[in-house]
């Protein structure tokens, strides 16, 4: 069982996972490294009472409220469908809850060191310590955008364009590739992934080259990788980033509109290095538009729900899959979200791709309850993995099962975007476990033996995120 693993049943569909220990556990991160997070819940949240559509709010103070009858809630939050589809997840979750109650009686999550130890930033700059990577988001957009800028020229790319009419980033600063150049230094980095130090023969001087968005660790211990702005012809370096990349990862930093930009990329990384082109388990948790995005720079929300699900068909998933490949899609617990994903047209329909299982990953406190009222009408506590399986022969026609198989995945939430880390829970499912290739979609964060697309892939590897553990509060 996984150092991550908390608890975990004989049938393995009903798992305790610590999402920080998860996350370090898949980059090969040593004893020594610490995954800085928030505050472990402690009691459930309370739903803000005017948490409503405005047209709802606007219609209910519209209808006055006769004697004895209640408003009607919106049907927006009452569609049938959604109702029977949770009433089966919500008997899921509480069996599963009071299984995992009756066999771990201390906290539900690891101790966690806080993000408010995070140390000062660059050059002496301290980070806000309420949104400490608003600067590197824009950063990683900007990276992005400038390999982008040097592809295919005739690849869509929605935030050019939006540079291209002025568009700034939330702290100000123009997206145009042309103004800031960078470049790129890696070696080895302090610890293999044993904890052990590094051979002495293998050579620690840092090689440097041009900003490129994509990187390949051929190496079986982790590379310290440091991005440096130059800010002047003589190529003094001004500010940089460091991060740490996994034993044999691959990364692919660019937005999914550029697939176009991704695969020629691809094509050449994979050559040079003799990488597979085809992925035995394809993992992807697209940023589905909401109403509660409120980044400027999301590209993702621009054009809403059509031109998102045109986008994710756009970046040719099916082409990377190998035969019978595993493939996991996330979605929250909206039931439009299954219809994009399950339904005629949808995503596995097109990928030839049937549902086999789903996981559904319970946020709770750290005393196990349901970090929402397990019924709100306005936010549910869990959000769903539909896992399926590509065909087997190209000849071959992919149906849902008859039967889909629930497990029940319980995990105390850390920072938002940050999922538990699921390679050691899906690695069972495949052929051979101990070789196969896996590609992550849409990733925050890089797993050892995984390759990684997205314009967030490097996030939780930057070095400002983790700490020394000899340093950590006992």
């Amino acid at each position: 069982m996984a150092a991550s693993v908390i608890y975990q049943n004989v049938e393995r569909d009903i798992t305790l996972i610590d999402i920080p220990t998860s996350i370090a556990a898949s980059q090969g991160r040593s004893e020594f490294d610490v995954l800085l997070s928030t505050s472990p819940l402690e009691a459930p949240i309370e739903p803000k009472e005017d948490y409503r559509p405005k047209k709802a709010k606007a219609k209910a103070n519209k209808a006055p409220e006769l004697p004895g009858q209640q408003l009607a809630k919106p049907s927006r939050l009452h569609r049938p469908e959604d109702t029977t589809q949770h009433a089966g997840y919500k008997t899921l979750i509480e069996n599963a809850l009071a299984e995992i109650h009756d066999q771990v009686s201390d906290a539900w999550c690891a101790p966690r060191r806080l993000m408010t130890q995070i140390p000062p930033h660059g050059k002496g700059e301290a980070m806000e310590i309420d949104d400490p990577e608003k600067e590197l988001e824009s950063r990683l957009r900007e990276w992005a955008i400038w390999s982008e800028s040097k592809g295919d020229d005739t690849a869509f790319n929605l935030q050019q364009m939006m540079a291209s009419l002025g568009a700034t980033s939330e702290d100000g600063a123009t997206s145009d590739p042309v103004i800031q150049k960078w470049t790129v230094s890696y070696r080895p980095a302090r610890e293999s992934p044993s904890g052990t130090r590094v051979a002495e023969t293998v050579s620690q001087e840092a090689q440097t080259e041009p900003w490129a968005s994509t990187f390949h660790n051929p190496n079986h211990h982790a590379l310290q990788l440091t991005i440096s702005e130059n800010t002047s012809p003589t190529a003094q370096l001004g500010q940089e980033y460091r991060f740490t990349i996994p034993p044999r990862s691959t990364l692919f930093l660019s937005d999914s509109t550029a697939s176009d930009v991704f695969r020629t990329s691809f094509r050449e990384l994979t050559a040079e290095y003799t990488l597979p082109r085809h992925f035995d388990l394809v993992l992807l948790d697209p940023p589905w538009p909401n109403r509660s995005a409120k980044r400027k720079s999301a590209y993702e929300q621009v054009g809403g729900m059509p031109y998102f699900k045109k986008m994710l068909l756009g970046m040719d998933i099916d082409s990377y899959l190998e035969h019978n490949a595993l493939v996991g899609v996330w979605i929250t617990n909206k039931e439009a979200l299954r219809d994009h994903v399950l339904g005629p047209d949808g995503l596995f329909e097109t990928w030839n791709v049937g549902l086999i299982e789903e996981w559904v990953w319970i946020k709770t406190t750290t005393m196990g309850e349901p970090m929402f009222d397990i019924d709100s009408a306005m936010r549910k506590p869990y959000e769903i993995l539909l896992l399926g399986r590509a065909a087997p022969h190209s000849w071959t026609t992919m149906a849902h099962a008859p039967i889909v198989k629930r497990r029940v995945i319980a995990a105390v939430p850390d920072i938002h975007s940050r999922k538990p880390c699921l390679k050691e829970l899906l690695e069972p499912y495949l052929p051979d476990p101990t070789d196969y290739s896996a590609l992550e979609v849409f990733s925050r964060y890089l797993v050892s033996g995984w390759t990684s697309w997205g314009n967030e892939v490097l996030k939780f590897n930057w070095d400002g995120y983790w700490a020394a553990a000899e340093t950590a509060s006992e």
